[in-house]
Formats: structure tokens, C-alpha cells, sequence
């Protein structure tokens, strides 16, 4: 007479087929990942602007004027990502930043002054939208 065992554990097979969907579940989330860091990158350098774009609101609602906007970029620290940031005479503000997957990251604030107001930033980036932060696309 035969004894019939139950089955303990998973066969090689089951595995296998675990192993296929945590593959394919990894190769889905790892790109989607990248590009998310690559996107916080590109904020933080959108961040590195905020001082400089503060100075330049403030030299226009003291002046009237941008007489000494291209000042506010001096005190400018380069971060692990902000590698520069330059302010010209007319209050725009130019910040490049180093992306691996994106290359050189270069995004520019510039003013809008409507009826003698600051009221808003303009930004433009040299990525697309696949890399630049919400505000920039």
C-alpha cells in the first residue's frame, strides 16, 4: 500500500514564478525611481535660487528699479547639486546644476513686472519636462 505524503513547501516551479514577478515589478519601479531622484535633484536647484530671487524682489520694491539686482547672486553657496548661480543686471536669475541622467541642468527665474510690480517668476529650464520641477514645465 502506497502512503501519500502532503506536499510541505513550494516547488521549484512556484518559485520561479515569484521570482519573474519581483523581476518584473523591479524593472518597472527602478526607472520610475531614477527619474524621481533626478527630479529632486532638479528642484534643489530651484531651491539654491530662492535666495537670490528674494534679493531681487527686494532691490526692485526698495528701487523701482534693478539697479543692483546683479549683486544678489555673490553670496551664492554651491550645493551637491547647484553648482552655479549668476544674476545679470535685469534681475534674471541663471542657475546650472549637474544631473547625471539629464547632463548640465541650466533653469532661469526672470521677473515680470506688471504696472511698476514684481508680480511673478517666469521659469525656463534646458531639460524637458521629463526632468524639470512642476513649476518649470
Amino acid at each position: 500500500m502506497k502512503k501519500h505524503t502532503n506536499q510541505q513547501g513550494f516547488t521549484l516551479i512556484e518559485l520561479m514564478i515569484v521570482i519573474a514577478i519581483i523581476g518584473i515589478l523591479a524593472a518597472v519601479a527602478l526607472p520610475a525611481y531614477q527619474d524621481y531622484v533626478n527630479r529632486a535633484k532638479a528642484s534643489e536647484v530651484i531651491l539654491a535660487m530662492s535666495s537670490a530671487r528674494t534679493c531681487v524682489s527686494e532691490v526692485y520694491q526698495s528701487t523701482g528699479a534693478m539697479t543692483n539686482a546683479a549683486t544678489c547672486g555673490d553670496s551664492f553657496l554651491p550645493t551637491k547639486y547647484a553648482t552655479g548661480l549668476v544674476v545679470n543686471a535685469s534681475g534674471v536669475i541663471t542657475a546650472t546644476g549637474a544631473i547625471v541622467a539629464a547632463g548640465d541642468f541650466v533653469v532661469a527665474l526672470t521677473p515680470t513686472v506688471t504696472s511698476g510690480v514684481l508680480t511673478t517668476w517666469v521659469c525656463a529650464s534646458t531639460t524637458g519636462p521629463k526632468f524639470a520641477p512642476g513649476n518649470c514645465k
